[in-house]
């Protein structure tokens, strides 16, 4: 019996490692891919790092008040938004590869400028530039994946994606040690940290050979507001989306309300997601081979998603240890609802678009996030303060009925455009 069980074990070792193997093959299959790994890993670690420190730097060291900051970040998004619409339309017209390197030179340039950003105009533009680099750098991205990776994007973008994770989550930590210290040297080293990570990233872009985009030539590109179907995916996965902020925003100011002297296992929680999520988001993504198997996955993560906000329904005022279980669980739902959901966007981002416009309909993806991700303060907020958890229950059922709603988009028969898969 024992010499019979021994061949199961490589096998079954064999089947939770494939998901990991398919995943270094698929970044490491050609030199543009790998490349394209490095730029990823490396600019999330300059993004980890600047996102953790910016605020602090703004207000204690440039010394403007914190209302004028969050007023400059505004208008700074809007910019970003509009930096991802030229983005899309020029990586479709001609390469996302040199939409992409633009964005990375101007946001390099841009952030060395806050060394010197002391006065109130040189701040905003400083920022606004920045803004516009980051929004020149978004659909390029995604088109330039498509380009790239062209019989399976979405492994190669989860792939990416575990990489983008483990990168901030490395950034993250040395802005910890710029914080630490505390004094402007450090911030100064931090920022010039950042705006190197863009330059090297910059330059392995230039050695990424990119291909052409499949589509018929010369024809007249498509609306994306006029494609309903993927209208109707984008919107309702931007509203879907505000469960990002659940534990990053909506967990401390609950645990502030409910449990203040355990308002430190925030920190712990927001930590512990991004590592499962780098850890398993690529097992989460494979087995996906068409567009219902893709929205089930998404359906799947959803409902997920809605079971972690009964958490915040209730104070869990009555016991330690039953408050201890319900945030475990949080944490278990949340991330696996992340991971699944995450999984089936991913696929269907690359595959409701037609590949020869990756690029605009990115940017409008991307649009339609940032600009329902803007609400999501204002949304938790108010579920955190009506009374018996109503709005947590009500926020849940809209999730589910949103993804089946994308289901039933996704589903319907239609003529599909070159590159998507049924």
């Amino acid at each position: 019996m024992k010499s019979a069980s021994r061949p199961d074990q490589p096998s079954l070792l064999t089947a939770a490692m494939s998901p990991y193997v398919t995943a270094a093959r698929t970044v490491t299959a050609s030199p543009a891919t790998r490349n394209l790994a490095l730029v990823t890993g490396i600019n999330a670690i300059g993004n980890g790092l600047f996102a953790s420190i910016n605020i602090l730097y703004y207000t204690q060291h440039l010394g403007f008040s914190v209302s004028f900051v969050s007023a400059v970040l505004f208008g700074a998004t809007v910019l970003a938004i509009s930096g991802d619409l030229i983005s899309g339309r020029v990586s479709d017209a001609s390469s996302p590869k040199k939409v992409f390197v633009s964005g990375l030179i101007l946001s390099a340039a841009a952030t060395l400028l806050l060394l010197i950003a002391e006065t109130s105009l040189l701040f905003i533009v400083t920022l606004c530039l920045i803004a516009l680099g980051q929004g020149l750098c978004m659909s390029s991205n995604t088109a330039l994946i498509r380009r790239i990776a062209r019989e399976d994007p979405a492994l190669t973008r989860a792939s990416l994606r575990s990489l983008l994770t483990i990168g901030t989550s490395l950034g993250a930590l040395g802005a910890g040690v710029v914080l630490a210290n505390g004094a402007p040297a450090a911030f100064t080293i931090g920022i010039l940290i950042n705006a190197m990570s863009f330059v090297i990233a910059a330059a392995l872009l230039t050695r990424v050979s990119v291909p052409l985009a499949n589509g018929p030539s010369g024809s007249r590109p498509r609306p994306t507001i006029r494609d309903t179907r993927f209208t109707t995916f984008a919107v309702s996965n931007g509203i879907i989306n505000i469960y990002l902020h659940a534990l990053p925003f909506a967990l401390p100011l609950w645990m502030v309300r409910n449990h203040p002297d355990l308002v430190w296992v925030v920190g712990v929680f927001v930590a512990a997601n991004s590592l499962l999520c780098a850890m398993f988001q690529v097992p989460a993504s494979s087995g996906i081979t068409s567009r219902i198997s893709a929205s089930r996955r998404l359906v799947l993560g959803a409902v997920l998603v809605a079971a972690s906000y009964v958490f915040f329904a209730s104070g869990w005022s009555t016991s330690t240890t039953l408050l201890v279980v319900a945030l475990l669980l949080l944490l278990i739902l949340q991330t696996a609802g992340e991971l699944f959901y995450t999984a089936g966007t991913m696929e269907l981002l690359f595959h409701l678009a037609p590949e020869a416009q990756q690029g605009q309909y990115g940017a409008f993806y991307g649009i339609s996030n940032g600009l329902l991700a803007s609400l999501a303060p204002a949304v938790l907020g108010f579920a955190i303060g009506t009374a018996h958890g109503w709005g947590w229950w009500a926020l849940a059922g809209v999730t589910v009925l949103l993804a089946l709603l994308i289901r039933a988009a996704v589903s319907t028969e239609s003529t599909p455009p070159a590159g998507e898969f049924r």
